[in-house]
């Protein structure tokens, strides 16, 4: 298979969105709950064209055909570190070639970002591409964050006694301190991801926002809080039938009770009746107790990979 390798030209920008749209449906034949509307041209075009006056990319070509392209976000500031992230919307491979492809491409961009700056790189991949999730890890990228789908159907746990009840401002005690208790437990190992601090009264205030806390004899013991449209996860699932869950904890001592599971069906009745579609979720992998949770009942979708570089390469390069 003859490649060449070129630069990311406004003249390829529908062909690579219409590779990502392929890519899509292919996704969501497999999950027929994903929505559709990332799967219009124009819309990733309009992504894409958007995102190319920011910063470079390549695209894979072969007869005159484009078989892939990838391209990448600055962000200067990820995890301490000036960083590129290429999501879900912005690279792509024929499916079944896909590892070749992606293979070549990072080898040209890679030397182009790491030269600029940005020593972490992220990629955002479907979870369909195995062999392109195989060429990523070959090129020493490891899993970070998962992205993942669910039916608003309530699903089967533990029982438990567990009270739950919807948080207002007059809560925001309680809400603040198990904010603080996930912020110290997403920083403990396994972990160790630093997340901001969130001023959970603002959060609260915002329109479509609900979090609900589930108490055990008369004490705060979990939280699960319900967003539209978040921004945090993949964009793919980004929309107007999709609530996202946001600021899930348990306390320690209150773990494996069914506290989760309570709030979950609490989050998936309360979306039901508001008329969502589905509920998403992300979670960062090496956060084991999330992932034994959340991969129970959730179908991922997005598969979020990263490498970090050691920033001495850039002395030894230029020796």
């Amino acid at each position: 298979m003859s490649l060449e390798i070129v630069s990311l030209r406004e003249k390829y920008l529908e062909d690579a969105a219409a590779l990502v749209c392929l890519r899509l449906k292919a996704l969501r034949e497999r999950l027929p709950l994903l929505s559709p509307r990332y799967e219009q041209v124009g819309t990733i075009h309009a992504m894409l064209r958007d995102l190319s006056r920011e910063t470079a990319g390549v695209v894979a070509m072969r007869n005159g055909r484009l078989i892939g392209f990838l391209t990448g976000i600055d962000l200067p500031a990820f995890l301490g570190k000036r960083s590129v992230y290429s999501p879900e919307w912005a690279n792509g491979a024929v499916l079944g070639e896909s590892r070749r492809i992606y293979e070549e491409m990072y080898s040209s961009l890679s030397a182009e970002w790491t030269a600029d700056g940005c020593y972490s790189h992220i990629v955002s991949l479907l979870v369909n591409d195995r062999e392109g999730i195989e060429a990523w890890n070959w090129l020493g990228f490891s899993l970070a964050v998962v992205d993942g789908v669910r039916e608003l159907k309530m699903v089967e746990g533990l029982t438990s006694d567990v009270k739950v009840r919807q948080a207002g401002v007059k809560d925001i005690d309680e809400v603040v301190a198990l904010r603080r208790a996930l912020e110290r437990h997403l920083a403990s190992a396994p972990t160790f991801w630093l997340h901001e601090s969130q001023d959970c009264e603002e959060w609260l205030g915002k329109p479509g926002n609900v979090l609900w806390l589930a108490y055990e004899s008369g004490e705060a013991v979990g939280c699960m809080g319900l967003e539209n449209r978040s921004e945090d996860g993949c964009k793919i699932l980004q929309d107007e039938g999709t609530v996202s869950i946001e600021n899930a904890f348990t306390r320690e001592g209150a773990r494996g009770r069914g506290v989760a599971t309570a709030l979950l069906n609490q989050a998936l009745e309360w979306a039901c009746g508001e008329g969502y579609k589905r509920c998403v979720t992300d979670f960062e992998a090496m956060n084991i107790l999330a992932a034994r949770f959340w991969m129970r009942w959730f179908e991922p979708v997005c598969y979020s990979l990263m490498r970090c570089i050691d920033e001495r390469i850039v002395i030894k390069l230029s020796n």
